[in-house]
Formats: C-alpha cells, structure tokens, sequence
C-alpha cells in the first residue's frame, strides 16, 4: 500500500516575522493567510513577484495590499520558513458598513451617492451587501465586512426593525463592536417606525426627523448635505 501524499508546505514563522504578523489590521491578516495557503500549495506559483536572494531564499511581493514576505524553501522537508514581512498596519480609510433593508434600496443608493466624496478622498470605504459577487457566501462576506467595519450606518424603517437576518444577524454584532471595540454607529430615519423603542435609539441620530421619505425633494437634498457633513465630521474624527 503507499504512503498518503502530503503535498502542501508547512509554514513556519519566526520570531520577528510572527510579532510583525500579530501588529497587522484583521484586513492585512486576512490577506496574509490567503497568500500562505497559496505559497503553500506552490511556493513558485507567482514567479513575476519573486525576488531571489539566494538558494530557494525569495522575496514575494504581493500587488494587493502590498504585502512583502522575504521566506526560505526547504524543499526536502516541505517547510516554508517566512523570515521576514512588511505589510501595512494602518488602513487609509474606515470601512463603512451599510445596514439597510432591501425594502429601502432606494434610499441605500441615495445615501451611497452623497457619500462618494468620502470614498474618493479614501477617508471612508463604504461597503454594503450589493458588493457580494453572484455565487459568493453572502452570509461569510458579510460576516467579514462586519468584522472588519470601523463605523456603521443603520437606514431605520419598519421595515428594517422586522428583518429576522438584520435583527438575528448583523444588528448583534455592530452593537456588540460598539460595546467592545468603539464602533460608531450612526442611524438615519428613512421612513416612520417605532425606532425609539429600540436599543438603536441611543446612538447618534445624522437624521431622525421628520423621516426621509417625509420630505419633499428639494428640503431632501439639504438634509443628504447635512448627513454627509455630519459622517464626515465624525468619521474624520
């Protein structure tokens, strides 16, 4: 009978290489780990972002995020030995996290529309569910966008309070970040509901009354230009 194949390396970090890898925002983390199961699989997968310094010593230099692992391969053995690492420890701008109903999709593209400027001044990355790629594990994708939020705009509607996956879901963990990590939370009122019966009413408000859809168009755009101040101001803070 033959031996099973083991055909994946082994990593192995030292001491210096694992106290830059524990530093790293949970983004570069992330990103770090997909690069290792790759090296693992081919530790010359990308030879065009190979550098090599000496026998089977490399530098691996990865587009996005620019991440640069210096490792040695011992091929015999099958053990990646990552020496050294440079990634970013700071992220450029705070992911924004969207919670909407899809009943309220209008108003999630409204407010995407007025926030814009932000996203091209890279001080926030504004993410929502629209972003999750046809066949992707929608629920792990948003599970990760929420992990890796640093503030949160909640568009409040009936709607939005009746949802069993946000009240189940993703409600829980911004408010549990809020609690444990600092995550602002912010909340617009897009439609009437009975929001102020809610643990939601504790956090800032950029709008409560009267609700959007309340509004005639002109008074609406003002009040999208005081919303997009106020994150702003608050985000830059």
């Amino acid at each position: 009978m033959s031996e099973p194949e083991f055909p994946e390396y082994a990593t192995s970090y030292s001491k210096n290489a694992r106290t830059l890898r524990n530093a790293l925002s949970e983004e570069a983390r992330a990103a770090l780990i997909k690069i290792e199961d790759e090296l693992a699989v081919n530790p010359d997968i990308y030879p065009s972002r190979l550098i090599p310094l000496g026998d089977d010593l490399f530098v691996y230099k990865h587009p996005q995020p620019a991440i640069e692992l210096t490792y040695r391969i011992d091929r015999e053995r099958k053990i990646l030995y990552i020496l050294h690492l440079v990634a970013p420890t700071l992220e450029v701008s705070k992911k924004l996290f969207i919670s909407y109903s899809h009943q309220d999709e209008q108003w999630l593209l409204e407010l995407k529309k007025w926030l814009k400027p932000l996203e091209q001044k890279d001080i926030v990355s504004v993410w929502d569910d629209q972003q999750i790629k046809a066949g992707a594990d929608w629920r792990q994708e948003i599970e990760n966008a929420l992990s890796t939020a640093k503030a949160a705009v909640l568009l409040i509607s009936m709607d939005f309070l009746n949802s069993e996956f946000i009240s189940n879901n993703e409600l829980p963990q911004l408010l549990n970040a809020a609690e444990e990590k600092g995550l602002n939370i912010f909340w617009i009122a897009v439609r009437p509901s009975t929001v102020d019966d809610t643990e939601i009413a504790k956090y800032q408000a950029v709008h409560k009354d009267p609700p959007l859809a309340l509004i005639e168009e002109a008074e609406r755009e003002a009040q999208f230009l005081r919303i997009y101040n106020k994150i702003k101001d608050a985000v830059e803070a």
